[in-house]
Parts: C-alpha cells; sequence; structure tokens
C-alpha cells in the first residue's frame, strides 16, 4: 500500500487543519498574550496526537461502513475494497484508535487529573456510535460531528490555560477561542449538511435516513441556507464589537469569512443538481481555513 493512500484514508487534510489550529493557539495566540499555561511542550504534544490518533481512527471507521455507499457516490475515489482490504482497514482503525486512547490516559495521569481520561474513552465511544448509527439519521450525526470538531479547539483552552490567574489578555484570547469554536460548529454543519445532499443517491439506495432523504433536498438546502445566516450574524456581531485597533481583523473576517458565507448562502437558495454541492463542500473548506487563520492576524495586529 502507497504511504499516499493512507493518507487519503485518514483525511490528512482535515489533520493538518486541526494540527494547524491547535498549534496557532498553543505557541503562536497563548505566547503572543503571554497567557499563563498548565501544559508543558511534551504534555501538549501528547495531547495533540492522542486528538489526531482518534480523529484519524473515525475517519478509517466511517469509510468502513460506508463502502457500499461510496461505491454509488463516489466509485473513483473509494480505498476500502479497492486498495485496502477491510480486514487491514479494520486492523488499522483498531491500531490507531487504541493508541489514541492509550495517549489521552497517559496525559490525563500526567497532568495529574485522571478523570480527563473520560474525554478521551467518551470521544471515541461517540464518533464508533456516529459512525454505525447516527450518520444514518437526520441532523444528529451533522450536529455530533460539528461538535467533536469545535471540541478539539476548545479543549486546549480548558485544559491549559491556568485559570487561577486572572489578567485582560486571557478573557480575550479566551474569547477568540470559543468564538473560534462557534465558528467552526457551523461551518462544519454546514458543510455536513451539503455532503448529505451531494450524496444523497448512494444513502437512498441504502435506506439511509439523512435528512435530504427525509424532508427533500429542497427544503434542506432552504434549512442550510438558514444555518448560513447564523455564523453570519455572529461575525457581523464579532465585528461590531471589536475595538478600531482590530480593523484590519475586521476588514480580514468580511472578505475571508462573511462575503463567501453570503455567496455560498445565494448558490444553495438557487443550485437545482445536487451534483454541484461538491463544489460548495470545497468552498466551505476554504473558508474554513482561512477562518482560522484569524488568530494570525490578531497576532500580527496586536498592540
Amino acid at each position: 500500500m502507497k504511504l499516499a493512500t493512507f493518507f487519503t484514508l485518514i483525511r490528512w487534510k482535515n489533520l493538518f487543519l486541526i494540527t494547524y489550529v491547535l498549534f496557532l493557539i498553543k505557541f503562536l495566540l497563548f505566547n503572543s498574550f503571554e497567557i499563563n499555561t498548565n501544559l508543558s511542550a511534551l504534555q501538549f504534544f501528547i495531547l495533540w496526537f492522542s486528538i489526531i490518533c482518534i480523529t484519524a481512527s473515525g475517519y478509517i471507521l466511517n469509510d468502513i461502513l460506508d463502502v457500499e455507499v461510496d461505491k454509488i457516490n463516489k466509485p473513483k475515489s473509494v480505498i476500502i475494497s479497492n486498495t485496502i482490504s477491510i480486514e487491514k482497514a479494520k486492523k488499522y482503525f483498531l491500531y490507531i484508535n487504541t493508541l489514541g486512547i492509550i495517549l489521552g490516559v497517559i496525559f490525563s495521569f500526567y497532568i495529574k487529573n485522571p478523570s480527563v481520561a473520560l474525554i478521551f474513552i467518551f470521544t471515541s465511544l461517540l464518533l464508533n456510535w456516529y459512525s454505525k448509527y447516527l450518520k444514518s439519521k437526520p441532523f444528529i450525526g451533522n450536529f455530533l460531528i460539528s461538535f467533536l470538531v469545535a471540541f478539539s479547539f476548545i479543549l486546549l483552552a480548558i485544559l491549559d490555560i491556568n485559570y487561577s490567574i486572572k489578567s485582560v489578555n486571557q478573557y480575550f484570547v479566551i474569547l477568540i477561542i470559543y468564538g473560534l469554536g462557534i465558528f467552526a460548529f457551523f461551518i462544519n454543519l454546514i458543510r455536513e449538511i451539503v455532503k448529505d445532499i451531494e450524496d444523497v443517491k448512494g444513502d437512498y439506495n441504502l435506506n439511509m435516513r439523512t435528512l435530504p432523504i427525509i424532508i427533500g433536498i429542497e427544503r434542506t438546502r432552504k434549512i442550510t441556507v438558514i444555518i448560513c445566516v447564523i455564523p453570519i450574524l455572529f461575525l457581523l456581531f464579532t465585528i461590531s464589537t471589536f475595538d478600531k485597533q482590530y480593523i484590519w481583523l475586521n476588514v480580514y473576517l468580511i472578505l475571508t469569512a462573511i462575503l463567501p458565507l453570503l455567496y455560498i448562502s445565494l448558490k444553495l437558495w438557487k443550485i437545482k443538481s445536487y451534483k454541484k454541492m461538491h463544489k460548495i463542500s470545497i468552498l466551505l473548506k476554504i473558508v474554513m481555513f482561512l477562518g482560522v487563520n484569524t488568530i494570525l492576524i490578531i497576532t500580527l495586529i496586536e498592540p
């Protein structure tokens, strides 16, 4: 098996984005605002690798369970059963998932807080539950996977920031991270629904009960447009609360997030063919990447 195929299987681009955000927060945002933190570099790397392993194993399990659906929706890009056997994929899932949980447990004892291990165990169970049961259910599966993506960012703020030492900078950084989490949640939620519309043919043939199948593509599109309005309003509110010293950040958010989301909303409202949804999904990925780079802009203009 080629290494490139394995990286495609574990969705290396998504894992890179998670890595990128976590490293920006830990080594750029916290340092720029002189935030008092709890985690050493080694502890952070254990936490990061645990998150990456559990997330990667979730992608593998999802592909294992979606083989038949993917053969209909995207036959040219099916990896499992074509390039990698189902048996081998199951082994990869078991090894990587187990490693992620073990690292999470080690991390929890390393920081002298064993209860934190439950986060990694419960997250792994949720991803299993999602892949086996919730993925085929209307909306709840979309909601859960979007929440987990956002939580992977917020978790670092929960575990790393030293809350015993209060400061204005700390409050501001917490707002940034939670704001990023909210943004990530809604962008991923929109994208998950768009993917359900895109995959409606295969899902329907295998009796899955996703939102487009339950209420129809037209209604799902309109609901997705309504959801698009929420992050737009959130960003407008964010812009209105920033001081004049962050005017370049406001311009950046307008150009890279608000305007693209308005464009996506219009396209979703007018689009007729679900086959064209893939372009919207790609655009949402770009918006997500540009959105997390808000951290770079903030640190560059930090007074």
